[in-house]
C-alpha cells in the first residue's frame, strides 16, 4: 500500500512543514528549541543547517534550522520571514558539533556559531555558485586517489620515533630540533588527502598560515585549498568558507576558527603549537580549539595530529590516558647549551649586577663571526615596569582615579601611565616623597639599545608584538624578539641568548609556558650553534631545554597536578562575577566537586572562584552548572554579570 491511501502519513525521508529553530538571543535562558512553520516556498531551502530569518517578540531576528518535523510542540507556530542563504552554512555534522561545544563549555548555541560560520557576504556567495553551476555544467573527472605509505615511512619524519598507530590516528609529536615543521605537516596532509580524505590545518596566526600554504602548494592542488584567518577580510574569508562547504576545496588552512570547518569526508586535524593561548577563543563561551579538535575527533572518528615546540602538559595527559599515542625526536640536539646560573654569575663580580652577564657577550661575539644571533627577551617595550628609585615602591599614575603602573618607551622619554596614557613627568612616590624612578624590568627595546652600544656598526633588528619581523638574511646581526615574534632565520641563528629566564609568572602554566617559548626560540639554531640560558641549571626547566626532553618535563608537571587534583587531571570551572552570585553558584551545585576561592579580581568589585571537578563527573557538572547559568539569565542585571570559563588554560 502506498503513501497515497494515507495522505496524512508521513512520507519517509521527507521534510516535515514544521521547522525547529535557535534563535539568535542575547540571554542564555532562551538558548533552547522554537517551533515555526515553513511556508511552502521555503520548504525545499528551510533544511537543516539552513539560516533562516523569524520574528520574535516582534523583532526580526536570524535563527538556525536544527530539524524538520511534521507536527509542532506548539499551537499555531509562526511562519519563518525567509530563508537567508542560498547554501546552508551549517552541515549536520558542524550542527552537533556546535550543539556539543555549547554544552562543554557552559556556552550558547549561537556564541559559538557566530565563530564556526564567517559572517555573511551577498557577493562572495553568488561567485561561488556560478562557480558550483559552471563545475556542474562541465564536470572534471574525479581525480584517482594513490594512497601513499604514511609519514613513519617517509623521509621527512625520519627525526622521529613513530610507533604503530590505531585507527583513528591520534597522535602528539614534539619536534624535532631545527626540524621543518611546515614539510611535517606538509607531508601529514598529502598522506591523508592521497587517501582522499579532507583535511584540517589549524596555526597560530596569520604569518604561519602563509608559510604552511606555501608548503602545501607544492604537494597538493591550490584549486584544493581554502584559507580561513581573519586577516583576509570579510568578502573573501566567506568565499573561501562557502567553497569549502560546497566540496570545491578540500584542505583548510586558517586559524583557531577554522577548526570548525565544515570539510567532506574529513580525515585529519592537524593543529600545530597547540600551546599557544591564541587557541583559546576571547568571546563566551571562552571554547579552546585544541580541545575542539578532539571533539570532532570523537565525533567524526578522524585522525588528529598535534605538534608543538614543547610538549604541552594537556596533550601529555591525553598520551597517559592513552587517548593519543607520542612521537619523540630521535635525533640528538646538534647544539650547546650552557647555562649562566647563580654560581657562574658569582665567579663574575661584573655579572652579578648585569642584566646580560660576560659569557652572554662572549657567545654572541663568537656567534656573530658566523651569522645572525638572537636574544631573547620576556617583556616587549622599552621600560615596561618602573619603580620609585629610593623606597623601591611600584610607580603608580599620579591620577587616583587610575593608578595605572608607569612605563617608558625610550631612553629619553617621559614617563607615562600604561593604562590611561598620562604623561608623569612631576611623578613624586606617594610612599616616600621620591622622585627619582629606577627601571624594574627591560623591554625588547632597551636591550636592543644596549646591544648597540656594545655592538657599534652591527645591525640591529627588533621584533615584538606591535612590529614583528618575520625573517632574516644569513648574514652578522643582532636579533632582538619577545616571545612568538622571532624572525626565522634563513640558515638558521648561529647563537641564542635567552635572557629574563628567571621571569616566571607565578601561575599553574607558567613554567609550561616558559619552557614552550625556550624550545621555539631554541629549535631556531642552526647545527653547530651555541644557547646560552641566563638561569640555574639544575631548574626542570634547563634540564629539559639541556636533554631537548620536553616529554619528561610535561610528565614532571603532569605527577605534580595530579597529586593536587588540578588540570588537565580534573575539570574546572572559573566562575567569576559579583561574590554573592558567585558564592550561590558554587553552593547550589550538586556534583562532586571543590571550590577554590573566591579572590578578588584586580581593579574589578567581582571576585573569581574555581570550582573543580571530577573527570568522571564533568558531564554531569556541566549540565548543572549550565542549568544554573539559564536560572540566573532570568534575574536582574546583577547576576547576568555572571562569567563562567570552562577549563580555562592558567590559574
Amino acid at each position: 500500500m502506498s503513501s497515497e491511501d494515507h495522505p496524512d502519513r508521513p512520507v519517509e525521508g521527507s521534510l516535515g512543514p514544521i521547522a525547529r529553530l535557535r534563535v539568535d538571543l542575547s540571554v542564555m535562558h532562551l538558548d533552547r528549541d522554537f517551533d515555526y512553520l515553513v511556508p511552502d516556498e521555503w520548504r525545499e531551502t528551510a533544511v537543516p543547517g539552513a539560516r533562516v530569518r523569524v520574528r520574535f517578540s516582534g523583532r526580526l531576528r536570524d535563527a538556525y534550522v536544527i530539524d524538520r518535523l511534521h507536527e509542532a510542540d506548539v499551537d499555531s507556530p509562526k511562519p519563518i520571514e525567509r530563508v537567508i542563504d542560498q547554501v546552508p552554512p551549517l552541515s549536520p555534522e558542524t550542527l552537533a558539533l556546535i550543539q556539543d561545544v555549547a554544552d562543554r563549555y557552559v556556552g550558547t548555541f549561537w556564541d559559538v556559531a557566530r565563530a564556526a560560520v564567517p559572517t555573511r557576504h551577498a557577493r562572495a556567495e553568488s561567485s561561488v555558485l556560478r562557480k558550483v553551476a559552471d563545475s556542474a555544467a562541465a564536470p572534471a573527472p574525479s581525480p584517482a586517489h594513490h594512497p601513499t605509505a604514511g609519514p613513519a615511512a617517509d623521509p621527512t619524519w625520519r627525526h622521529y620515533r613513530w610507533p604503530e598507530t590505531a585507527s583513528p590516528a591520534r597522535v602528539v609529536w614534539s619536534s624535532a630540533p631545527a626540524s621543518d615543521v611546515v614539510a611535517e605537516i606538509g607531508c601529514l596532509a598529502r598522506w591523508k588527502r592521497s587517501e582522499g580524505r579532507g583535511v584540517i590545518i589549524v596555526v597560530p596566526d596569520a604569518a604561519d598560515v602563509a608559510r604552511a600554504r606555501s608548503e602545501l602548494t607544492r604537494v597538493i592542488p591550490e584549486s584544493n585549498i581554502a584559507e580561513l584567518s581573519a586577516d583576509i577580510g570579510p568578502e573573501r574569508r566567506y568565499r573561501e568558507f562557502l567553497r569549502v562547504r560546497t566540496g570545491q576545496a578540500t584542505v583548510v588552512i586558517g586559524t583557531r576558527t577554522a577548526v570548525f570547518a565544515p570539510v567532506e569526508d574529513l580525515g585529519a586535524i592537524i593543529m600545530w603549537d597547540d600551546g599557544n593561548d591564541v587557541y583559546r577563543e576571547l568571546h563566551a563561551p571562552y571554547w579552546d580549539a585544541r580541545e575542539v579538535a578532539a571533539m570532532r575527533s570523537h565525533q567524526t572518528s578522524c585522525d588528529v595530529f598535534v605538534g608543538a615546540p614543547a610538549r604541552s602538559v594537556a596533550t601529555q595527559w591525553w598520551c597517559r590516558s592513552g587517548w593519543a599515542t607520542s612521537v619523540d625526536p630521535k635525533r640528538p640536539r646538534w647544539w650547546n647549551v650552557r647555562c649562566i646560573d647563580e654560581h657562574e654569575r658569582a665567579r663574575d663580580p661584573a655579572a652579578e649586577s648585569a642584566r646580560i652577564p660576560s659569557a652572554a657577550w662572549t657567545t654572541a661575539r663568537n656567534g656573530l663571526r658566523h651569522g645572525p644571533v638572537l636574544f631573547l627577551v620576556a617583556r616587549r617595550g622599552y621600560v615596561p615596569t618602573l619603580a620609585c628609585q629610593d623606597c623601591r615602591a611600584p610607580a603608580r599614575c599620579h591620577d587616583d582615579s587610575c593608578q595605572g603602573a608607569l612605563e617608558m618607551s625610550s631612553g629619553h622619554a617621559t614617563a607615562r601611565c600604561g593604562r590611561c596614557g598620562a604623561l608623569n613627568g612631576a611623578w613624586t612616590c606617594k610612599e616616600c616623597g621620591g622622585s627619582r624612578l629606577r627601571a624594574v624590568h627591560v623591554g625588547a627595546g632597551r636591550t636592543a639599545d644596549e646591544l648597540g652600544r656594545a655592538f657599534p656598526g652591527m645591525q640591529i633588528v627588533w621584533s615584538e608584538a606591535e612590529r614583528i619581523v618575520r625573517s632574516v638574511p644569513d648574514t652578522p646581526s643582532l636579533i632582538v624578539a619577545t616571545p612568538g615574534a622571532e624572525p626565522i632565520a634563513e640558515k638558521g641563528y648561529r647563537a641564542v641568548i635567552i635572557l629574563d629566564a628567571r621571569s616566571v609568572y607565578p601561575s599553574l602554566a607558567g613554567a609550561e609556558q616558559q619552557v614552550r617559548r625556550w624550545f621555539e626560540a631554541t629549535r631556531l639554531v642552526a647545527e653547530g650553534g651555541e644557547v646560552c640560558l641566563v638561569a640555574s641549571a639544575s631548574s626542570l626547566e634547563a634540564q629539559a631545554l639541556i636533554r631537548w626532553d620536553s616529554r619528561w618535563f610535561a610528565e614532571r608537571q603532569l605527577d605534580q597536578r595530579a597529586s593536587a587534583e588540578l588540570p588537565p587531571v580534573t575539570r574546572v570551572a572559573e566562575v567569576t562575577g559579583p561574590k554573592a552570585a558567585v558564592q550561590a553558584i558554587g553552593d547550589r551545585i550538586r556534583s562532586d566537586h571543590r571550590i577554590l576561592g573566591p579572590v578578588p579580581v584586580p581593579d574589578s568589585h567581582h571576585v573569581r572562584s574555581y570550582l573543580v571537578v571530577p573527570r568522571t563527573q564533568a558531564a554531569a557538572f556541566t549540565r548543572e552548572l549550565g542549568s544554573l547559568m539559564r536560572t540566573e539569565s532570568t534575574k536582574d542585571s546583577t547576576t547576568r554579570d555572571i562569567r563562567v570559563r570552562m577549563d580555562p588554560r592558567d590559574m
